[in-house]
């Protein structure tokens, strides 16, 4: 980790060994605060892509159903065809 210089004023203030020892508690705690910021940045990721995820999995159901009901709509239709054209075809045929 790459030392800081604290301004003149404090370190004569301090001294030597005060200053050195304040440089070491804010280059910890640096530490400290950069690890509790990445894992909750880390546990509001996965949160959110666990949303996502959920979000997905509705939707992809949901345009399922509506496939599976215009694929329906679609069979009934046909079915409707082909008995109408087979019943104009038996009517005359004589």
């Amino acid at each position: 980790m790459a030392t800081r210089q604290l301004s003149a004023a404090l370190t004569h203030r301090l001294g030597q060994d005060a200053t050195s020892g304040l440089q070491q508690l804010l280059d910890s705690e640096k530490e400290h605060v950069l690890n509790v910021a990445a894992e909750r940045f880390e546990r509001r990721l996965t949160e959110e892509v666990s949303g996502l995820r959920v979000d997905i999995v509705r939707e992809l159901h949901g345009i399922r159903v509506d496939l599976f009901k215009w694929s329906f709509l679609f069979w009934i239709g046909q079915v409707a065809a082909v008995v109408g054209v087979l019943t104009f075809m038996l009517r005359n045929r004589g």
